[in-house]
């Protein structure tokens, strides 16, 4: 007997639908060309680079000036304000590759 080899369907785990053969990226998620899954990805990256910076950031202010004298709200805003930037960083970064 011959074994007839299987034929495996590959879905996109994050829209859920199949690829088509080949295919190196979900052309529903990423785009024809990739460019916007890359896109994303960077922005996700440097919003968590972010977010870990603009932590340590208000931290150390906070220890440096002290609970009584850090506000809530200007420890937010750091931490924001470092979230947006390494967010814009990271898609810029991914921008300059292709």
């Amino acid at each position: 007997m011959i074994d007839e080899p299987v034929v495996q369907h590959v879905v996109c785990p994050s829209c859920e639908r199949e690829l088509p053969k080949g295919s190196l990226h979900c052309p529903y998620c990423c785009g024809d060309d990739g460019h916007q899954g890359a896109l994303m990805r960077g922005a996700y990256i440097g919003a968590i680079v972010g977010l870990m910076v603009g932590g340590i950031v208000a931290a150390v202010y906070s220890s440096l000036v002290g609970t009584d004298n850090a506000t809530w709200g200007f420890s937010m805003g750091v931490v924001v304000a470092c979230v947006t930037t390494g967010l814009i960083w990271g898609v810029l970064h991914q921008r300059g590759k292709s």
